[in-house]
């Protein structure tokens, strides 16, 4: 059960990154966060796990001097948490497996376990929400978490 608390989702994300710092090296991220956004109530710990799962992702899978974007949009009560990058992208009959535990893809390099896409879905889903992957057409991938969320007043 999420333990919902009223969270600044900039703060979650920054510090999402901070967590990544050391496989930044050969990548530019670029952060593009709604202005002016309310707060939102949420479990700070799986929303921040959420997105260093995400990142570290797009950092380790990608190939250097790709751009990973992370994005946080909010409309029409739902919160956004997009991350994507400019790499090669996921192979299409790869896409239904990679929320599957355990799962890694084919020629993927060594190290990992296969569990951090399939928490990101669990925590996702403890929150009532979805993710979707989806290839870019220029290349690379992009995941899009979608929650449905309670918001303070817009200051």
């Amino acid at each position: 059960q999420p333990q919902l608390d009223w969270c600044d989702i900039g703060e979650i994300t920054h510090m999402a990154i901070k967590h990544n710092h050391e496989h930044q090296k050969n990548h530019d991220i670029q952060v593009i966060i709604q202005p002016e956004l309310p707060y939102f109530k949420l479990d700070r710990f799986l929303i921040e796990q959420i997105l260093i799962n995400l990142i570290h992702n797009a950092l380790v899978y990608t190939p250097d001097h790709t751009q990973i974007k992370v994005e946080v949009q909010y409309h029409n009560k739902v919160l956004k948490l997009i991350i994507s990058d400019n790499g090669k992208g996921i192979p299409e009959k790869n896409i239904a497996q990679v929320f599957d535990k355990f799962y890694r893809l084919p020629n993927a390099a060594a190290g990992g376990t296969g569990l951090g896409l399939s928490i990101v879905k669990g925590f996702t889903e403890a929150h009532q929400g979805s993710i979707n992957l989806e290839n870019i057409k220029t290349g690379g991938a992009k995941f899009t978490v979608s929650l449905p969320v309670e918001t303070s007043e817009i200051i």
